[in-house]
């Protein structure tokens, strides 16, 4: 049976800036996906170790990857709170003068001696005040520089979970999730960050509850917030993405101070997704956009996933199609600051609460 084409996966990186009403978009995107001959030699030969043999799954299409845009002003900012003015001071009264003389005659020479006033009692000094010692601050957990930064090359995934997973059917077997958490623990160990752990529902979650929990456990272990819920009009754009093979945009009208979107197809996990996002996004991977060092693509979507909002309001929009990328799964996510409260449909708070304690 001859190998079909090899496995990539388009993202892509997408900011936009509420100014004067108006959304200001940035964006790319990239054309269709290449012709399976068209792929380099050079590529050829970085994906060929990635590829199962086509007598143990079926083969999957093409990967693709959009190129990312610049990237735009910062989320917006909270407005800054209102200085409480300090009290005006108590002004001092000004010593009350005497009534005026009487008109009564000038005292004798010999005047009375005036009594001896009693004098107050002194008062009693109020105790010291003990100053309770202000409670110490909890530091936050030290993040190691290299989980923010780039890696200095790719880190293929080990265990191979590509070689595991199916990419041509959503695929949450235990085989498949144990692979692929044991390479995230493989590559987060290379940053100095602790395993993934997922939750104890997980394999009762849906495909995009699932996406939306792991994205936010990448951005939570390196000390960044997390994305608040997963907004309903945000996750039919996401299927939008998907079913189109693009990057989602916010929907028209939806406020969004910054945002960024991925996409994803021929995967049949999530986590195989957001790892490929996240560790093997750089020169000689999958990533088309990525060619040589110093291409805007490369490591764009690793940027993406690790957008670095203020969350004052952060939702999030997640994707599933099974069919989506040519008869293939295809995975799409939009990471967004709102200054709105849009309806949710899943949220941070229900996946902490399934966490192993």
């Amino acid at each position: 049976m001859a190998a079909g084409p090899t496995r990539r996966v388009r993202w892509g990186l997408h900011h936009s800036v509420v100014a004067g009403g108006m959304v200001a978009v940035l964006a790319l995107l990239s054309a269709g996906p290449p012709e399976a001959g068209a792929l380099d030699a050079a590529h050829q030969a970085a994906t060929a170790s990635a590829v199962r043999p086509a007598a143990e799954i079926p083969t999957r299409p093409p990967r693709r990857i959009g190129p990312p845009a610049a990237p735009a002003a910062a989320g917006r900012t909270p407005a800054a709170a209102a200085a409480k003015p300090a009290p005006a001071p108590t002004p001092t009264s000004p010593s009350t003068p005497s009534s005026a003389p009487s008109h009564s005659p000038a005292p004798s020479h010999s005047p009375a001696p005036a009594p001896a006033p009693n004098p107050a009692p002194a008062p009693s000094p109020a105790p010291a005040p003990v100053s309770e010692p202000a409670p110490a601050a909890v530091p936050a957990p030290a993040v190691p520089a290299a989980a923010l930064a780039d890696p200095p090359a790719n880190i293929p995934p080990s265990p191979n979970f590509l070689s595991v997973c199916s990419g041509t059917h959503y695929d949450n077997s235990p085989a498949c999730v144990q692979a692929a958490v044991a390479a995230f623990d493989h590559a987060r160990a290379t940053e100095g960050l602790g395993p993934l752990v997922l939750p104890s529902d997980w394999s009762s979650l849906t495909p995009a509850e699932q996406l939306f929990v792991v994205t936010n456990l990448e951005r939570t272990v390196r000390g960044l917030a997390p994305m608040a819920a997963m907004a309903t009009s945000l996750d039919a754009a996401a299927v939008g993405g998907t079913e189109q093979s693009q990057d989602p945009l916010p929907p028209a009208g939806f406020p969004a101070s910054q945002w960024g979107s991925n996409w994803g197809g021929a995967l049949g996990n999530p986590l195989e997704t957001v790892y490929l996002w996240m560790y093997d996004d750089g020169v000689g991977s999958d990533n088309v956009d990525c060619h040589q060092a110093g291409d805007a693509g490369c490591w764009a979507h690793r940027h993406n996933v690790l957008l670095p909002l203020s969350c004052q309001d952060c939702v999030m929009g997640t994707g599933f199609d099974a069919t989506g990328y040519q008869g293939y799964p295809a995975w799409a996510e939009l990471l967004v600051e709102t200054s709105g409260q849009p309806p949710v449909d899943y949220t941070w708070q229900q996946a902490l609460a399934a966490m192993p304690r």
